[in-house]
């Protein structure tokens, strides 16, 4: 099969075996794969795959079963699906968990379901998992335009949250409120105008080390800090005395080397709580633009510009997309 892989920085599609199909999982020949920063990382050496996952780019797909091992639960061959991966998604086919897996939402295209999986895993993970969002309390999404910004946005909304976002532009600022965002502050502009909208209940940050102090200054008292990224840096100095009296919890958060289990279980709040709301048109899919698998190298640079609002996949097959 196809398959694509990063190579000194670029992305290279190459021949791979077919994966094995064992117990408890499904093979699915995939419409999309959705692109993440982790895909951009991974590509650039900085970020390889857990141990025993594919080398193969893509932590979320869709397309159609057409396989199904003992012990799968009820999938059928031709169910149209979408899936969470800790790689191998931008391939010809991927086999997964079948507890991974979840129905194409009514209504939806298989290319737009691609730009599921991982970014409202991350969020409902995030968000109401680890930070216990209660109705009525605010937050702070920094990078509120990225794909797990857009989802968080939709899912404050519906969970009656009241959120703001740091944002690279005014463009992006506005396209946040249009998902539901209170407001905001541009990055590099006036991010401390944030003081304005705080203190937060919750802050779920992909930066890092650059927000880290105005993160602590903007925590409410016994708010929880989420990191999940460090695109601004790994190494900050915080007054701990300010951490203490306010009685903030920090969280460290990765999802994609969580073990099979807890994914399952994410996976399974995810089908009972979120899937029903994109039926109920509650929740959009915020796909700013589907990319032919020619198309990749390109895909790759557009995600790395900073400028994309929502999420980019890549269609693989176009019979299905």
């Amino acid at each position: 099969m196809k398959a694509l892989q990063g190579v000194e920085g670029r992305v290279e599609w190459g021949e791979r075996a077919s994966p094995v199909c064992d117990v408890g999982q499904v093979r699915i020949r995939v419409a999309a794969a959705g692109l993440n920063r982790a895909d951009l990382l991974q590509c650039a050496g900085l970020y390889p795959p857990p141990p025993g996952a594919s080398d193969i780019l893509g932590l979320e797909a869709s397309g159609v079963i057409t396989e199904v091992g003992a012990g799968s639960g009820a999938w059928q061959v031709g169910d149209k699906v979408c899936c969470l991966l800790a790689g191998g998604g931008m391939a010809e086919e991927v086999v997964v968990d079948a507890r991974h897996v979840l129905p194409l939402p009514e209504g939806l295209s298989l290319a737009e379901a691609a730009a599921l999986p991982e970014v409202y895993a991350t969020a409902w993970l995030n968000l109401f998992q680890l930070a216990a969002l209660k109705p009525g309390e605010k937050v702070l999404l920094h990078a509120g335009a990225s794909g797990v910004g857009s989802a968080a946005i939709q899912l404050c909304k519906a969970f009656g949250n009241p959120c703001w976002v740091s944002v690279g532009s005014a463009e992006r600022l506005a396209y946040c409120e249009s998902l539901g965002a209170q407001g905001g502050a541009l990055r590099g502009e006036d991010l401390e105008s944030l003081r304005d909208f705080g203190p937060f209940d919750v802050i779920l940050d992909p930066v890092g080390a650059n927000y880290a102090v105005l993160n602590l200054q903007l925590a409410a008292v016994d708010a929880r800090w989420v990191n999940i990224g460090l695109m601004g840096g790994r190494k900050a100095e915080l007054d701990l005395a300010l951490l203490l009296g306010k009685r903030v919890q920090l969280i460290g958060s990765t999802l994609r080397s969580r073990d099979d289990p807890f994914k399952a279980d994410l996976i399974a709040e995810l089908r009972q709580h979120v899937w029903p709301l994109f039926e109920e048109g509650r929740l959009q899919p915020r796909l700013e633009r589907a990319f032919a698998a020619t198309d990749a190298q390109q895909a790759f640079e557009a995600l790395a510009s900073n400028t994309v609002s929502g999420k980019l996949v890549l269609v693989l097959d176009e019979s299905l997309a």
